[in-house]
C-alpha cells in the first residue's frame, strides 16, 4: 500500500465519522418530542368528583373528550330518542368499540364517555337539558347541542338533529378501580 493510498483511506474513515455525527442532530430533530409522546398517552379521568349528571372535558391526542355521569332519568330517556337517531349505519369505520354496550353506548351505564367534536364541523357540544328546546325544538329531551349549527345528540351521542351526519365516537376507554377511567386504552374481555 502507498503512501497516497493510506492518506485516501484515512480521509474517507474520517469523512464518514463526521458525516455520521452531523447527521445524528438532523435524525434526531426527526422524532417525535417530549411533547407528541405525552399526547398519545392514555389519560385518567378521576370520576369520584363527578357529580350525576355533570360532565367533564379532557383532553386526549389533542380532542375534547366528555365523560357524562348519567342520572337514571338520563338514561331512561334513551328508549324516547331511539327512533330520531339519524346516523344507523353500520360502517365498520364509525362504529363502536365492541366492548361497549350498544343500548346505552357505554361500558358502565352510569358512564358516558365521548370524542367531544361534533361530526359537521369539530365543535365542542354541550351538555343541554330541557332549556335546550328553545333551542332546536319541541322533541328535545336533553342529550349535547352543538353551538355552531345546533345539532343534537341525546344522552348516548347519537345524532338526533343534523346537520352533524355521525354519532359522537366513543374512544377507547377502561375502567381501573370503581372511580378512574383510563381514556385511550381499550376494555380487555375477560
Amino acid at each position: 500500500m502507498n503512501r497516497r493510498t493510506l492518506i485516501q483511506a484515512s480521509l474517507n474513515t474520517v469523512s464518514a465519522v463526521a458525516a455520521t455525527f452531523a447527521a445524528v442532530p438532523f435524525l434526531k430533530s426527526m422524532l417525535p418530542s417530549a411533547k407528541a409522546h405525552a399526547l398519545g398517552n392514555p389519560i385518567r379521568v378521576d370520576l369520584a368528583s363527578l357529580a350525576p349528571g355533570e360532565v367533564r372535558k379532557a383532553l386526549y391526542r389533542g380532542a375534547t373528550m366528555l365523560v357524562l355521569r348519567r342520572t337514571p332519568e338520563m338514561l331512561a330517556q334513551l328508549t324516547e330518542t331511539d327512533p330520531l337517531v339519524l346516523d344507523k349505519s353500520s360502517d365498520p369505520e364509525t362504529a363502536d368499540p365492541p366492548y361497549v354496550d350498544a343500548k346505552h353506548r357505554g361500558v358502565k351505564p352510569e358512564f358516558l364517555v365521548l370524542r367531544g367534536v361534533c361530526t359537521h364541523l369539530g365543535c365542542v357540544p354541550e351538555l343541554r337539558g330541557s332549556e335546550g328546546k328553545r333551542l332546536v325544538g319541541d322533541s328535545w329531551t336533553g342529550g349535547f347541542i352543538c353551538p355552531c349549527h345546533l345539532s343534537g345528540y341525546d344522552y348516548a351521542g347519537r345524532v338526533i338533529r343534523g346537520p352533524a351526519p355521525l354519532n359522537l365516537p366513543v374512544p377507547p376507554h377502561r375502567y381501573d378501580g370503581p372511580a378512574t377511567l383510563v381514556i385511550g386504552e381499550p376494555t380487555m374481555p375477560t
